[in-house]
């Protein structure tokens, strides 16, 4: 029977967990609930309004007010779960991802040559994603690089080579996230930044046989 987690990771987990709670709070009432208000009074001053052109300029401010809205509702939609990596594969949810923290920034990912385990793809998600959050609040910027080999041992690697030195608070966590999986996560420093490396088991998923009958 495996150990169960320590008391040190199990309270950082909790916080890590309220503070992502706290963060989409905030952005359903500060941002969402202030949003749909200015869309309601917008609506109630069209209705009262006779000047046709005053009503397309109030139109388009509701408009333009609804496009923001689902702007953050996608933003806070990612951030709880990347739509990409079920629809369309871990690399995908991984360059969206790095596009959102590094806006303007691209990023080039080989294609895996098969998909992931559905648990590996997320632990290996949410760890490059911490990681990139990292070191985005740390001011610098980041290479990313994603590998596959299902005949080696921890086979999918995940590599952030960073320009700062990013804080390691979370390290623990995500290194004991990663051995659930029978991986490793390792943090090295230097001079010249930082770097995360880690390693997933990796195999194929078995694709079940579609029955024609």
């Amino acid at each position: 029977m495996s150990n169960p987690p320590s008391s040190p990771l199990l309270l950082q987990l909790f916080r890590l967990q309220e503070a992502e709670r706290l963060l989409v709070g905030h952005a359903l009432h500060n941002q969402v609930g202030q949003a749909l208000s200015a869309i309601k009074m917008g609506a109630h001053l069209v209705q009262s309004e006779d000047d046709p052109a005053q009503q397309q300029e109030d139109l388009q401010d509701i408009i333009r007010t609804c496009d923001e809205t689902v702007a953050i509702l996608r933003d806070l939609h990612a951030t709880l779960h990347p739509p990409q990596l079920e629809a369309i594969g871990l690399e995908a949810a991984l360059r969206a991802e790095h596009e959102r923290v590094f806006p303007g920034a691209t990023v080039t990912l080989a294609p895996l040559p098969c998909t992931p385990a559905t648990d590996t793809a997320l632990v290996a998600f949410r760890i490059a994603q911490v990681a990139m959050r990292t070191v985005a609040r740390a001011g610098g910027t980041l290479a990313l690089g994603l590998t596959g080999d299902a005949e080696a041992d921890g086979g999918l690697a995940v590599t952030v080579d960073a320009d700062v030195d990013a804080p390691g608070d979370k390290l623990p966590l995500l290194q004991a996230l990663a051995a659930t999986l029978g991986g490793s996560l390792e943090s090295s420093g230097s001079e010249r930044g930082s770097r995360w490396q880690l390693r997933l088991p990796y195999a194929p998923v078995p694709v079940t046989p579609i029955d024609t009958a």
